[in-house]
Order: structure tokens, then sequence, then C-alpha cells
């Protein structure tokens, strides 16, 4: 038992560390041959087997006998030999020809030795015919050792107590596993603190059960593949049917992981020059992210630099810091010069040129609207005949409120394209005025109409009176005079209300004063019809007219 366990052993460390392949075609643990990264003093040969065990090496072709063709008909040889119950070692001898050592089993030729392996080998022909003749011998003896009665049961028995242990451990692993699972049932709630984002739970009780119960159930699968991958390969190793499996088994899986070694071996330096540019592409984001800190607060100030300049200003830094790391990083990633990455990269290239012209306008757009400082977020503005309240800005879209609390999305485009009238930006210092026209007809006293358009201006809560609301008359037209009141506020964002206040105290000026506002269409010539004025600003003595009839003097003689 321990005889075959130390032989696995020594099988899995050739087979993981040393390039060895048990296929035919490959090359013998410990042969001759040189690594790649030493000059070869051998050509390259091909390995003779016995039941897939290596035998010897041929390096050299004989006549039009490839090195592949020749060493196939030396196995079929070989193995005829050790199936043949009546081969003898020692009727298995040297003979020598003209030019060539030749090694005989009765009257068949296993094997010649030419000048061609003598110079391959760089040793004497009868030296290397006797060197395979002992190797034939001895392959061909332990083969015939391993399939004796005696060891055929002795491995019958090390297969048993392998099948033994596999059970043992098969019931010990679910055992583990089910007191891993009663451990964690029991501490339900106490596991790890709860994740929250704000009043969202993300990693509530019921979830981490779940996330321990499937971890759980992974890990214990994937140990009963390992025991049972471990057992088997065992197990097709002591016999000897199936030994040649098991070492093709190994060889499936440990190259592979010998050769991702070798290359994660070999990356290291590339991925220390990765990781570099990463730790300093990051440092320099950092910094500026602190300079976009120390400019929002005010504690950093640039002449021409303003506030609001400071995020839009770190974003496109930080998009060429990161565009700049990974043009520099790219050659240094596993694969970069592969076609296959090379034709991902030019797909992507041009699924972005056909999809970013309109994206691509709209984010210039973007950037010009904010280093223009044409509005900010809260700004009152109008853009073409959308009027509203700035609630967002990105680089693609602004969003604007109504006063009907409806949320417009306009391209940043459309922006740069449309004449912008921001209501806010000139309130905060001295206010923007309001102003709105009434038409009054010539027979009311101008100077009466600037008083009460002044008047109600002065009653409206939100309008200032400093500077003093002013009256302006903008036209003189056929039936009516424009005036047009002009007041000032700071409070631009409540225009709607502010209007229908003033209209309003408008309306209880004049009815107060008893100045008709009968605009545009008024007859100064009232015969019989009532006062335009509510009854409740009316004198009690008003009395509605009759109609005047009059004769001229003619007719009356």
């Amino acid at each position: 038992m321990k005889k075959h366990y130390l032989l696995l052993i020594a099988v899995l460390f050739q087979l993981f560390w040393l390039p060895v392949k048990a296929l035919p075609g490959d090359s013998l643990p410990g042969g001759s041959e040189k690594s790649a990264d030493t000059v070869p003093v051998k050509p390259k040969g091909v390995t003779v087997h016995l039941f897939r065990e290596p035998v010897f090496i041929i390096y050299s072709k004989i006549g039009p006998f490839t090195v592949q063709e020749r060493a196939a008909a030396i196995e079929k040889k070989i193995e005829a030999l050790a199936t043949d119950p009546l081969f003898v070692p020692d009727s298995l001898f040297l003979a020598t020809e003209e030019d060539s050592y030749d090694i005989i089993y009765g009257d068949q030729i296993i094997t010649s030795i030419s000048h061609a392996d003598e110079k391959a080998e760089k040793s004497s022909t009868v030296l290397i015919a006797k060197e395979r003749r002992a190797k034939i011998i001895y392959a061909i003896s332990g083969y015939k050792d391993k399939m004796r009665w005696s060891s055929l049961m002795r491995d019958i028995g090390f297969t048993l107590i392998v099948l033994l242990v596999l059970i043992i451990l098969l019931r010990l692993n679910n055992r583990l596993f089910r007191t891993i699972s009663k451990k964690i049932a029991a501490k339900q709630g106490h596991v790890v603190n709860r994740l929250k984002i704000k009043d969202y739970n993300i990693l509530d009780d019921h979830k981490q059960m779940a996330i321990f119960n499937f971890l759980v159930r992974t890990g214990k699968v994937i140990v009963v593949l390992a025991i049972l991958f471990a057992g088997l390969l065992t197990i097709f190793f002591i016999l000897p049917w199936t030994k040649r499996f098991s070492i093709e088994i190994l060889n499936l899986i440990l190259i592979p992981l010998r050769h991702f070694a070798t290359g994660l071996i070999r990356y290291i330096p590339n991925l220390l020059i990765i990781i570099l540019i990463l730790v300093a592409s990051r440092l320099l984001v950092r910094l500026l992210h602190f300079l976009k800190n120390e400019v929002e607060k005010g504690a950093l100030k640039l002449p021409g630099f303003h506030e609001d300049f400071a995020l839009p200003t770190y974003n496109i830094l930080r998009i060429l810091v990161i565009a700049f790391t990974l043009i520099i990083v790219w050659p240094f990633l596993p694969g970069s010069d592969s076609h296959i990455f090379q034709g991902v990269s030019v797909f992507l290239g041009l699924l972005f040129s056909l999809t970013s012209a309109s994206t691509l306008s709209n984010v210039i757009a973007g950037f010009s609207l904010t280093y223009t400082r044409a509005f900010r977020i809260g700004d009152r503005v109008k853009i073409g005949d959308m009027v509203g309240i700035v609630t967002g800005k990105t680089m693609l879209v602004t969003k604007l409120r109504t006063f009907k609390n409806e949320e417009i999305t306009i391209p940043n485009t459309k922006i740069i394209n449309n004449e912008v009238v921001n209501y806010s930006i000139s309130a905060e210092e001295k206010g923007v005025i309001l102003h709105t026209t009434v038409t009054i007809g010539y027979d009311a006293p101008w100077r009466e109409i600037h008083e009460l358009l002044i008047r109600a201006a002065m009653a409206t809560d939100g309008l200032l009176h400093e500077p003093k609301p002013f009256v302006l008359q903008t036209s003189l037209d056929d039936f009516y005079i424009s005036y047009e009141i002009n007041a000032w506020t700071k409070s631009p964002e409540r225009m709607p209300e502010l209007y229908a206040h003033l209209h309003e105290n408008i309306q209880d000026q004049f009815n107060s004063a008893g100045v008709e506002i009968m605009s545009p269409h008024y007859n100064a010539v009232r015969d019989g019809n009532t006062i335009a004025i509510p009854e409740n600003y009316r004198t009690r003595d008003y009395e509605k007219p009759g109609f005047r009839i009059e004769k001229k003097e003619e007719e009356r003689n």
C-alpha cells in the first residue's frame, strides 16, 4: 500500500514539474532533452511505450520510415512480447550488422540502432543497443509482474481499502456539513450585521440564511466531487488495466495547471506594472477630487474659475485620466495582441462611432452650457417657448419643472440652438422687472392712471417698493392708450403668483377710483347702458342712465 502511494506521489511530481506527456510522441521524464530556455543537444524524439508506460526514446528515422512510424512499429512488437506467455528475457539478444545493431527475439527484429541513432544520442551503437535491450526487458518484466495473480489480488485488496476509505470520507463529509448547517441556523439573525443603504435593507436575516445555505451546499458538492475524483484516480492508478487512464487524466488536469502557473509567473512583471499604473491613476483622481471639493467650498479660489465649474471640470479630467490609463495598460493585458481581442476592440469602436454622434453633440452642448453659466439648478429660465425651474443638469439633457408641475426634458443641443432667458441671475443682485399692460380710453386722465397702477404694484406682496414701480405709456392707439406698469421683484420663481396678485390689485384700484377697464373697444358715450364697474364699487346714488332723445332746432320750428 505504501509503495503504491509513493509511486503515485512520484508520478504527480513528474507530471506537474517536469515536461512529461504520457501520449505517443512525447518525451520521457528526466530524458536528455533540454528545456526551452537552454540550447537543445538532441533533436526532438518520440517515446516508445508499453501499454502507455514509457520505455525509451528514438530520435532518428531509418530509410523511408519517419520517427513516429518507427516508434509505432516498435511499440507493437514490444506489446506482443509482453503478452507472449513463453517470453524469456534471455531470448532477447543483440546481433551486429554492417552499419547497425539489432535487438532480436527469435527470428524477429524488434528494433535496429543505426549510425543516425549514434549521432543523435552521441553514444556508440553498441551502448545504445544494450541500454534499449535492458529497458525493454525491465518494462516487460514489470508488466508481467503486475499481471500475476498475487499482484492482482494485492491490487484488488488495495482497491477495496481505498473504496472503504472513500465511503468513510463521504460519510464524514455529510456529517461535517450537516453540523455546519445546524450551527448557521442556530445563529440566524446574528450572523452578520444588516447592510443598509438609507432605508433599503440589502442583506436581511432571510437573505443571510439563503446565502449561507447556498455556500454550504456548494462547498459540500465541491468536497464530494474532490473526494470521488481523488478516490477514483487512486483506484485507476492501482489497477494495471486502468493505470494509463489515471496518467492521462492527470495529464489533462495538471498540464493545463502547470501551463497556467507558468504563464502566471511570467505575467507577474506586467501585473506589477499594471498595479503601479492603476495606483498612480487612483491617486491622481483622488487629488482631483480633493481640489474639486476645495473649489466648491470656496477654500481654493482660481481667477476666472467659478465654483460651479468644479464638478464638470472634475468629471472631464477624471474621464481623461481613466482613458489615458486604459491606453497605457492595454498592451500589458494578457491576450491584448490576439486577433479576438483586436476584433472586439474594433467592434466596440465601430459601435461607439455609429451610436455616439448625437450623444457626443449633447455632451459638448452640456459642457458649453456649464462654462457659459447660462443657468444653474434652481434658476427660473425660459428656453424657447418653455418656462420653468431648472431641476436637473446632465451632460446630455436639462430638466425643467413648469409652474403646472410638469417636468420637461430638453436635449442640450436644442438649448444651444435656442435663446435662453434667465430670470434668477439678475434677481439675486437688483431684481427682475415684472410688467403688464392695460389699455384705457383717452377720456381718463393719464396722471390718475399712473397713480392707480403704481398703487396696485405697491399693494402686491412680493414686489419691491425700492426701486419704486414706474409706468410707461407704450402706445397711443386709435381708441385707447397702452399703459405698462413695471415693478421689481427678487422672487422670479413666484412670477405666475405675482402676476395674478398684481392683476387683482389693478382691478381693485381702478374699480375703487371709478375708472372702467373696457379696453380695447370702449365707447365714451354711454346711452342707457350701466357702468362697467362692480356694484360694490358704485356710489349709493348711482342710477342707470336712460336713453336720451333730442330734436334738432329746425324740426321744432
